[in-house]
Protein backbone atom coordinates (compact mmCIF):
# COMPACT_ATOMS: atom_id res chain seq x y z
CA UNK A 1 0.00 0.00 0.00
CA UNK A 2 1.47 3.66 -1.04
CA UNK A 3 2.03 6.30 1.27
CA UNK A 4 -1.19 7.95 -0.16
CA UNK A 5 -3.68 5.48 1.39
CA UNK A 6 -2.23 4.52 4.60
CA UNK A 7 -3.74 7.61 6.64
CA UNK A 8 -2.15 8.55 9.75
CA UNK A 9 0.62 6.78 11.00
CA UNK A 10 3.91 6.82 12.71
CA UNK A 11 6.42 7.24 9.35
CA UNK A 12 9.62 9.42 10.61
CA UNK A 13 11.30 9.40 14.07
CA UNK A 14 12.05 13.30 15.13
CA UNK A 15 15.82 13.77 16.24
CA UNK A 16 16.46 16.66 18.19
CA UNK A 17 19.61 18.43 16.65
CA UNK A 18 21.02 19.32 20.07
CA UNK A 19 20.67 16.63 22.10
CA UNK A 20 20.84 13.88 19.36
CA UNK A 21 17.73 11.62 21.04
CA UNK A 22 14.53 11.26 19.88
CA UNK A 23 12.01 13.88 20.96
CA UNK A 24 8.66 12.76 22.99
CA UNK A 25 5.32 13.28 22.06
CA UNK A 26 3.31 13.46 18.37
CA UNK A 27 4.44 15.44 15.50
CA UNK A 28 3.36 15.79 12.34
CA UNK A 29 5.94 16.24 9.11
CA UNK A 30 4.85 18.27 5.75
CA UNK A 31 6.89 18.27 2.96
CA UNK A 32 5.12 21.29 0.94
CA UNK A 33 7.45 21.31 -1.79
CA UNK A 34 5.60 18.21 -3.43
CA UNK A 35 2.34 17.91 -1.14
CA UNK A 36 -0.65 20.47 -2.18
CA UNK A 37 -2.26 19.97 0.96
CA UNK A 38 1.04 20.54 3.13
CA UNK A 39 1.70 23.79 1.42
CA UNK A 40 -1.90 24.73 2.32
CA UNK A 41 -1.27 23.63 5.37
CA UNK A 42 1.78 25.49 5.70
CA UNK A 43 0.16 28.68 4.24
CA UNK A 44 -2.19 28.33 6.49
CA UNK A 45 0.04 28.14 9.76
CA UNK A 46 2.33 31.19 8.56
CA UNK A 47 -0.96 32.98 8.62
CA UNK A 48 -2.50 31.60 12.01
CA UNK A 49 1.07 32.10 13.71
CA UNK A 50 1.62 35.32 16.23
CA UNK A 51 5.81 34.76 15.67
CA UNK A 52 5.79 37.80 12.73
CA UNK A 53 9.75 36.11 11.60
CA UNK A 54 8.64 33.00 11.59
CA UNK A 55 5.55 33.94 9.25
CA UNK A 56 8.11 35.99 6.77
CA UNK A 57 10.10 33.37 6.62
CA UNK A 58 7.77 30.52 6.05
CA UNK A 59 6.22 33.12 3.51
CA UNK A 60 9.68 33.72 1.94
CA UNK A 61 9.75 29.95 1.71
CA UNK A 62 6.60 29.55 0.03
CA UNK A 63 7.48 31.74 -2.48
CA UNK A 64 10.56 29.70 -3.90
CA UNK A 65 8.52 26.95 -4.31
CA UNK A 66 7.76 25.68 -7.78
CA UNK A 67 4.06 26.01 -8.78
CA UNK A 68 1.59 22.50 -9.24
CA UNK A 69 0.27 21.26 -12.74
CA UNK A 70 -2.45 18.85 -13.22
CA UNK A 71 -1.43 15.35 -14.45
CA UNK A 72 -3.38 14.19 -17.74
CA UNK A 73 -4.04 10.92 -16.51
CA UNK A 74 -5.00 11.24 -13.05
CA UNK A 75 -5.98 14.96 -12.56
CA UNK A 76 -4.23 14.67 -9.49
CA UNK A 77 -1.29 17.87 -8.87
CA UNK A 78 2.47 17.45 -9.13
CA UNK A 79 5.37 19.34 -9.70
CA UNK A 80 6.99 17.04 -11.53
CA UNK A 81 5.33 16.37 -15.25
CA UNK A 82 6.82 14.23 -18.15
CA UNK A 83 5.72 13.62 -21.50
CA UNK A 84 3.77 10.33 -22.30
CA UNK A 85 5.93 6.92 -22.96
CA UNK A 86 6.17 5.43 -26.33
CA UNK A 87 3.18 2.93 -25.13
CA UNK A 88 0.99 6.04 -23.99
CA UNK A 89 1.59 8.82 -26.99
CA UNK A 90 -0.92 11.13 -26.01
CA UNK A 91 -0.13 14.46 -27.99
CA UNK A 92 0.01 17.49 -25.75
CA UNK A 93 -0.37 15.75 -22.28
CA UNK A 94 1.35 15.48 -19.35
CA UNK A 95 1.89 12.34 -16.98
CA UNK A 96 3.02 12.72 -13.41
CA UNK A 97 5.61 9.88 -11.32
CA UNK A 98 2.72 8.00 -10.16
CA UNK A 99 1.02 7.50 -12.83
CA UNK A 100 4.40 6.57 -14.55
CA UNK A 101 5.37 4.40 -12.56
CA UNK A 102 1.90 2.64 -12.37
CA UNK A 103 2.58 2.66 -16.35
CA UNK A 104 6.25 0.82 -16.01
CA UNK A 105 4.95 -1.79 -13.44
CA UNK A 106 1.76 -2.05 -15.93
CA UNK A 107 3.65 -2.64 -19.39
CA UNK A 108 6.68 -4.98 -17.51
CA UNK A 109 3.67 -7.06 -15.71
CA UNK A 110 1.64 -7.71 -18.95
CA UNK A 111 3.98 -7.45 -21.86
CA UNK A 112 7.54 -7.60 -20.46
CA UNK A 113 8.57 -4.58 -21.34
CA UNK A 114 9.80 -1.49 -19.54
CA UNK A 115 9.02 2.04 -20.50
CA UNK A 116 12.22 3.69 -18.51
CA UNK A 117 12.14 5.65 -15.81
CA UNK A 118 10.71 8.48 -15.31
CA UNK A 119 12.43 12.19 -16.51
CA UNK A 120 10.58 14.74 -16.18
CA UNK A 121 10.02 17.58 -17.93
CA UNK A 122 13.00 20.44 -18.43
CA UNK A 123 15.06 18.61 -15.72
CA UNK A 124 17.36 15.01 -15.57
CA UNK A 125 16.04 13.41 -12.25
CA UNK A 126 14.74 10.17 -12.15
Amino acid sequence: MGDLNKGLYNKYQIINRETGREVEGDYFVLKPATDPAARAALEAYAEATNNENLKVDLFAWLETMPEFSECDWCGEPAVELSYPHMFDLAIGKRMCRGCWDHDREAYKGAYGEDIGPFHPIGGDKA
